[in-house]
């Protein structure tokens, strides 16, 4: 059986490769450059393939990529330095925003759904929805 390489540990990682990637991205170089910073031989496009969030990055991150002009070249590196990071952190704040609209629309289906079951008891499921949750005891 294969070794899993993308895990809670390590999608962060792959993650924060793609945000912070410039110049041409193709899977393959992504999964050669991923490989190195994970400490692995290879990784598989279809392992990569398997998680819709590093799928969903990847294509957010390629179509900033095909959008930018080619920007003349800075001979200040400080400005260049603070551009590449500049374009990290949209494009993190662009995925978690994504995020965010996929839970309030998930959060939205949920009250539609717990409205539309007869019997249920909204005053039970109000104090549920506002008391905090109970220590995880794991």
């Amino acid at each position: 059986m294969p070794k899993k390489i993308i895990t809670e540990h390590t999608l962060p990682v792959a993650l924060g490769l793609l945000h912070s990637w410039q110049g041409k991205l193709t899977w393959d170089l992504y999964a050669k450059k991923l490989a190195k910073r994970l400490n692995v031989d290879r990784i598989a496009k279809r392992s990569l393939y398997k998680h819709d969030e590093i799928v969903m990055v990847y294509h957010q991150v390629r179509g900033r990529l095909k959008e930018q002009s080619p920007a003349e070249k800075n001979t200040d590196l400080t400005v260049e330095r603070l551009r590449r990071e500049n374009e990290k952190l949209r494009s993190e704040l662009e995925h978690q925003n994504h995020k965010v609209k996929n839970l309030q629309t998930a959060i939205l289906r949920l009250q539609r759904n717990a409205y539309l079951v007869s019997g249920l008891d909204t005053k039970k499921l109000q104090e549920l929805l506002t008391n905090p949750l109970p220590p995880n005891t794991d």
